[in-house]
């Protein structure tokens, strides 16, 4: 069996293989993008609780009674739901085999150019411990 490199599967998006590339290529570059979002605008699905093992929905702040809160889980429930529908589009969508070429660099591009904007919203929590 030939092996076949990620740009030339993505090209060929309509076969099943291309089909599973475009997803995950899609899933991983929209999944970065909303988990940076959700952690910048605190946009949790859930807030967890370990000292007391509760949840509450949404955004909330951490009380003396309840412990430390943790809100990681929940943005990472959140940036997967979106991710999910935004790559589930990504492939639907009649793309032109060119430009799904340029999700693989894309994706590249969105791990790096959000990762420091990440390290820094988290200075926060290493600060004020």
């Amino acid at each position: 069996m030939r092996e076949t490199s990620i740009s030339n599967a993505v090209s060929q998006k309509r076969t099943p293989t291309g089909q599973k590339l475009l997803f995950l290529l899609s899933f991983s570059f929209f999944a970065c993008i909303a988990y940076v979002c959700c952690d910048l605008f605190k946009l949790p699905l859930f807030t967890y609780y370990p000292a007391v093992d509760e949840y509450v929905f949404g955004f909330a702040k951490m009380t003396e009674s309840q412990g430390p809160a943790m809100y990681w889980y929940g943005w990472i429930v959140n940036a997967s739901l979106f991710a999910t529908v935004a790559a589930l589009i990504t492939t639907a969508l009649p793309l032109p085999n060119k430009s799904t070429q340029y999700i693989a660099h894309l994706l590249w591009l969105a791990v790096w150019g959000l990762l420091p904007v990440l390290i820094n919203s988290l200075n926060y929590y290493w600060t004020h411990v």
